[in-house]
């Protein structure tokens, strides 16, 4: 015992320590070694699996957008004026034909009136030259005619006395200022007697051309006049209908721009519809229905809008625009109230628009009855169907592998899994239909990832071996 002690006494003290912290050391991991054992394990995963079904199967595709109100009007007066008066607020609802505004109609009510009496003359020459002389008128003309005669019958017996005189006093050897009147009044008569002839030649032609009747040309004449002076009546017309706003269809009052008193300037009334490709407007109160894109006039007094049928343009994403056409079913939701409405696919448009790198189309969609809470611009979340299959066979999306176009499931049968390829049909949120490949009835494995975890002891084979090699490092 005494060498032993003595032995031990010579060892140095920093081997005593690195050796009993070195046999701690291997206390712990033989204790941890029997504990969790020595060799790997793999954590336990349930295996999940689902079963093929027959029913019905819808695909969608949804969007987003704001209502729109598929016919707008910008009114505007089609002449400058004050106005007399405005009958309708923002929010009122308006009839067809109803008017809206006025401004003051005395100048047009002017120019109509002259308008109507050029025509109304026009008409009147015009009816003269197709009778042609009435039994008045040929008696007139005959009376005239005689008149004409007694003229020159008159001076021709005037015209005889003056050359009898002048005879008589040439004889009586009278003066030569007495013969000189005499000649005077002989050469007065003889021009009395040439005019008189004149006129009743004159008026001999005047009666045989009224009794011919007009040419055709004079007729052709007198129609150009009245068609001339209708088209001012017309016009004239329209200018009074341009000092009223009358409303080109049922709808609501978007704005009101003035108010009673206001001077205003003439613009062009316009409207649209978004159910065709053409669009019109007119210069004057009454707008005339067109179509598209919505347009609008900056002189406009009013404008209003159909709340009988709306649009919603909704973004599309690029992977889904090729499963859209016109004519499909959409579910519209007001975003505030929940509601919701039916509506139809009516353009897809060809052209998409990059946001962040991110295409997407333009897709519009009518809506034939929107409820009374619906308002313009008010935002929506469209559903559109793009198509639906009954009595399917229909499996969970996630229980399909798709890489390219091979889709494959891990059919389960006697407890003997087999990859198995399908073909599949419609997609809808959650479920695909499945067209060949399984059978109402099988199961099929729902692909899980799963985590392995490699457990041991530190310094046997474990993964922590470098830590079993530090021991006794000090050395």
């Amino acid at each position: 015992m005494k060498r032993s002690s003595a032995l031990l006494s010579r060892v140095p003290r920093g081997r005593w320590l690195n050796l009993g912290l070195g046999l701690v050391l291997v206390g712990v991991i033989a204790a941890t070694y029997f504990t969790i054992g020595s060799s790997d394990s793999t954590a336990a995963v349930a295996t999940r699996t689902t079963t093929v079904t027959t029913g019905s199967l819808t695909a969608t595709v949804t969007g987003s957008g704001n209502l729109s109100s598929s016919r707008t009007s910008s009114l505007a007066f089609g002449a400058s004026g004050t106005v007399t008066s405005v009958k309708v607020k923002v929010g009122d609802k308006v009839k067809k034909g109803e008017t809206l505004a006025r401004i003051d109609t005395a100048s047009a009510k002017r120019t109509l009136t002259a308008a109507e009496a050029s025509l109304e003359s026009a008409q009147a020459s015009y009816d003269e030259l197709v009778v042609g002389q009435t039994s008045l008128e040929k008696e007139s003309a005959q009376l005239q005619i005689d008149s004409a005669q007694l003229s020159v019958t008159s001076a021709q017996k005037s015209l005889t006395t003056a050359k009898q005189t002048l005879a008589a006093d040439t004889k009586a050897k009278a003066k030569k200022a007495v013969l000189t009147k005499d000649k005077d009044a002989v050469t007065q008569a003889e021009q009395k007697l040439a005019s008189a002839k004149v006129q009743l030649a004159q008026q001999k032609a005047s009666a045989a051309k009224d009794a011919e009747g007009a040419t055709a040309a004079e007729i052709a004449e007198a129609k150009v006049k009245i068609e001339d002076a209708q088209v001012s009546v017309d016009d004239a017309e329209d200018g009074l209908d341009e000092t009223k706003l009358t409303a080109p269809f049922a709808g609501t009052i978007l704005t009101v721009a003035g108010e009673e008193g206001d001077d205003v300037s003439s613009g062009t009334s316009s409207s649209s519809s978004s159910s065709s490709s053409d669009s019109s407007s007119t210069t004057g109160g009454t707008g005339t229905t067109g179509s598209s894109s919505s347009s609008s006039s900056s002189s406009a007094f009013i404008t209003m809008a159909s709340m009988a049928s709306m649009n919603v343009t909704a973004t599309i994403a690029e992977a889904d625009i090729g499963s859209l056409k016109v004519g499909q079913e959409a579910q519209v939701t007001l975003s505030a109230s929940e509601e919701t409405m039916t509506g139809t696919v009516s353009a897809v448009s060809p052209e998409g628009t990059t946001t962040s790198n991110v295409v997407q189309y333009p897709v519009t969609v009518s809506v034939a009855d929107p409820p009374a809470t619906a308002r313009i611009g008010a935002s929506v979340s469209v559903t559109i169907t793009t198509g639906s299959a009954e009595n399917t066979l229909i499996l969970p999306t996630n229980a399909i592998t798709t890489t390219g176009t091979r889709s494959t499931v891990s059919l389960l049968k006697n407890g003997v899994v087999t990859p198995t390829v399908i073909e599949t049909g419609l997609e809808g949120s959650s479920t695909t239909e499945v067209t060949s490949g399984l059978s109402a009835g099988d199961v099929v494995q729902i692909p899980t990832t799963t985590t392995t975890t490699t457990t041991g002891v530190p310094g046997f084979g474990g993964g922590a071996g470098g830590a079993a090699r530090g021991i006794g490092g000090g050395r």
